[in-house]
């Protein structure tokens, strides 16, 4: 596999985090306006969220069809080391790391979501639901 395709998949999972990041923020604020009782803040940031929140799927979409146009020994290589498969090459440790990032800031928004469910859902959000199914 080539530096071309490494570097363009770098590039493709930085705008990724990019879009991540503001959906984090955007959490952050939303746990806050939460805490104040603050509806109107409230509707306002669950709005904003949607934004980042499609760009990032998009992107994601791209990620995937990109893959999908590369010969199937790359597209493995690639799937593989955004799963956190170990790096080879130096190429391929950036590929790693921002695969890495990805997980890390995704778990803190998931965790940050879930407090934001309970909180506006209580019994009847989302994670309680799920909890009681499974």
């Amino acid at each position: 596999m080539g530096r071309a395709e490494l570097e363009e998949l770098q590039r493709r999972k930085k705008m990724q985090i990019v879009r991540l990041t503001e959906v984090s923020d955007l959490t952050e604020q939303l746990l806050l306006a939460v805490e104040r009782r603050d509806q109107t803040s409230v509707r306002v940031l669950l709005s904003m969220r949607q934004t980042p929140i499609q760009e990032m799927q998009e992107i994601e979409n791209g990620i995937q069809e990109y893959l999908l146009s590369l010969p199937e020994a790359d597209a493995i290589r690639c799937n593989a080391l955004l799963n956190g498969a170990k790096a080879e090459t130096n190429e391929e440790a950036a590929v790693s790391e921002q695969a890495e990032k990805f997980r890390r800031i995704l778990e803190k928004v998931i965790a940050a979501d879930r407090r934001l469910s309970t909180g506006l859902g209580g019994p009847r959000s989302f994670y309680q639901k799920f909890h009681e199914s499974v």
